[in-house]
């Protein structure tokens, strides 16, 4: 296993030893399975911006997130750009690839390691790795029934609820409780207005669930963004919502996400 220098790294806890299992595909693997991919697995850095793929390209690597978050961006002729899914710690970036030519861009949302194996060795050790190749056939299972839950959400929710939905989300595919995002940047892939991004932020603020400064989003208190989320995250993330925090949590009607 090859390594790059992960030091200068600020997206992942200082307490956080560095392993390729902290990624969800490979953390249950069986050791002979394990071994044979982890001789190829290199450690890279990925950069805020950076672009792993585009559209009817094969990808070179895939990458399994230990800390970064990749968005797969479907791109509009007018320039436009949505964020469709995001991956992080609990998948891989490029697996849909082996079922045909990628139908989004991958890019890098928020800075972070990932292990990166050669998509034609994958492929060459699939065979050998039934547990791995049907842990990737659950994965895109998910991935396809996390898309169909968001759509149903941007159709019925508010802005505020889809907003709390993304940033759990969020969470779930990373180590640290720190979104790299500016209100601008939410507002292009949740598809709202910057001012409506601004004001649900300020009333997550407010509660003391969140301490925004400029390109970050610190969450201080997930419990009470759980108690706001709507059944859409709970559902996606095969999740059962937690009664005792939508007891304890009383947003104040000033701030009342139904405002």
């Amino acid at each position: 296993m090859r390594f790059l220098d992960w030091r200068t790294s600020t997206t992942l806890p200082v307490h956080v030893s560095v392993n390729p299992r902290i990624n969800g595909l490979l953390a249950d693997l069986p050791s002979a399975e394990y071994d044979k991919l982890a001789d190829h697995l290199e450690l890279v850095s990925l950069t805020k911006g950076q672009d792993l793929f585009f559209v009817d390209e094969v990808p070179v690597h895939v990458h399994y997130p230990v800390g970064g978050i990749v968005s797969m961006m479907r791109d509009m002729p007018d320039g436009y750009s949505v964020e469709t899914y995001m991956l992080g710690n609990n998948s891989a970036v490029g697996l849909s690839a082996m079922l045909g030519l990628p139908y989004f861009r991958a890019n890098v949302r928020h800075s972070g390691l990932a292990y990166r194996i050669p998509m034609h060795k994958l492929q060459q050790l699939l065979p050998e790795c039934p547990e791995h190749a049907a842990a990737i056939s659950k994965n895109l299972v998910r991935m396809v029934m996390q898309m169909s839950q968001s759509v149903v959400c941007s159709k019925r929710h508010t802005v505020e609820q889809q907003l709390v939905r993304w940033m759990l989300v969020s969470l779930d595919r990373m180590l640290a409780p720190v979104i790299e995002s500016t209100h601008q940047e939410i507002s292009e892939r949740l598809g709202f207005r910057r001012e409506a991004i601004t004001l649900a932020l300020g009333k997550l603020t407010a509660m003391g669930f969140i301490h925004s400064r400029r390109g970050m989003i610190e969450v201080t208190h997930r419990e009470g963004l759980e108690a706001l989320a709507c059944d859409c995250y709970w559902i996606a993330q095969g999740k059962k919502a937690r009664p005792e925090a939508s007891r304890s949590i009383k947003p104040s009607p000033v701030l009342s996400f139904e405002d």
